[in-house]
């Protein structure tokens, strides 16, 4: 038996926000990416794994690839956290691999593979609680 579909009547589609709304100019992330580095430097543990992650997404979305690599590594040794810092490594490593590989850099294509490699045992690892 198939039951019709009913309208629910509270829900509303938003309305997409501009270009302009949406999304934080280059600077303005890196601005807050800065703003987090005093507060990573005076805090330990998870705190300083949330600020890292913090610090990373915003590099990561200003396009500053190096710099968010360097962030979301400090969080994965600061607290061991899978989730964001992962996915967003996979993201950059596999970025930065492809990058590499269209210039023909062979050396460079390897690291980051190498980086996925480790990466990806560093995850099983962690599954497997060693």
């Amino acid at each position: 038996m198939i039951f019709p579909r009913r309208k629910s009547k509270e829900f509303k589609p938003e309305e997409p926000a501009t270009e302009a709304e949406s999304k934080p100019d280059h600077d303005e992330l890196v601005r807050q990416a800065d703003d987090l580095i005093s507060q990573i430097e005076n805090v330990g543990g998870v705190e300083k794994c949330n600020l890292l992650e913090c610090r990373g997404e915003a590099l990561m979305s200003a396009g500053e690839d190096d710099a968010a690599i360097e962030a979301f590594e400090g969080c994965i040794k600061a607290g061991r956290r899978m989730g964001v810092p992962y996915r967003s490594l996979t993201v950059l490593y596999n970025r930065k691999r492809r990058i590499a590989a269209e210039q023909g850099d062979e050396e460079g294509a390897k690291l980051y593979l190498d980086k996925l490699q480790s990466l990806m045992q560093s995850s099983k690892d962690l599954l497997r609680g060693k």
